[in-house]
């Protein structure tokens, strides 16, 4: 009997992870082949046109989350493109985690070699950012560094104070403007094909809120060090070795003054 239900719970699990019309299939070693056997059916449906009817249900399912989680990619391809995408992910990415949170996790590799990158080379890149995201929302919480704490800090404490960055935070180097399309799809505007970049975006979590914003190269070799855990003298160090302007003090008391209004820092 306990054999039975594991393979019974198997066959399952190949026909609703499978592409809608996948478990129809009927040939020795189909997806659908044995159901007959293990699962009633009658005049109206086959036990294979049963199990049909909950694998079609799970896909749609899933590519309407997906939409969701990345909506950009979607606006890029169209719906048909998108579906047919999603598809062919799932095929090679068949779920393996209980939460649909895990579902789009290899999407952004899986399009860098998929030929609609072909077409729209910047594509990975978009879902990349998209699906950061996500992963931004969902990462863990922590007490940032405010600034009234920062107040309370001696002058001469500062060469040695003790940075890193928020967990909830991710910084995205990247080949395209992807940042561009994003913007215009969640405004509703008119999307068009990105310039090339290089640009670089950070991507951060305040309360229950994501945001992302581009960043100039010394904010990001500064932001770089942080995120590996330095002193503030170590942080001024990298920012100065990038920047090419005539005031950095007044550069890195502005830069430090939105790392504290946005919380993007910690006391390591």
């Amino acid at each position: 009997m306990t054999s039975d239900l594991t393979s019974l719970q198997a066959r399952i699990y190949r026909a609703v992870t499978a592409s809608p019309g996948g478990v129809t299939e009927t040939p020795a070693g189909g997806i659908g082949a044995g159901l007959e056997g293990m699962i009633r059916g009658d005049e109206q449906l086959s036990a294979v046109e049963r199990i049909a009817i909950y694998a079609d249900a799970y896909f749609y399912r899933l590519l309407d989350c997906l939409k969701e989680d990345f909506p950009a990619t979607l606006a890029v391809v169209g719906q048909q493109e998108f579906e047919d995408l999603i598809r062919s992910y799932l095929a090679e990415y068949p779920p393996t985690e209980p939460s649909i949170f895990f579902a789009g996790r290899n999407l952004a590799d899986f399009l860098a070699i998929h030929h609609l990158s072909d077409r729209w080379p910047f594509l990975a890149e978009l879902a990349r950012l998209e699906r950061t995201l996500i992963e931004v929302f969902h990462d863990p919480d922590a007490p940032a560094l405010s600034a009234s704490q920062v107040h309370e800090i001696a002058p001469a404490d500062w060469p040695t104070l003790s940075l890193r960055t928020h967990p909830a935070l991710r910084m995205l180097d990247c080949e395209w403007r992807v940042n561009d399309v994003l913007r215009a799809v969640e405004t509703a505007t008119e999307w068009r094909e990105p310039e090339p970049g290089p640009v670089f975006l950070l991507v951060w979590r305040q309360g229950t809120q994501v945001y992302y914003r581009e960043l100039e190269l010394p904010e990001r070799a500064a932001l770089e060090v942080t995120s590996r855990g330095a002193d503030f003298a170590t942080v001024c160090e990298a920012f100065t070795s990038w920047f090419d302007g005539e005031d950095p003090t007044t550069a890195i008391n502005g830069i430090l003054t939105r790392w504290l209004v946005d919380g993007l820092l910690m006391r390591s």
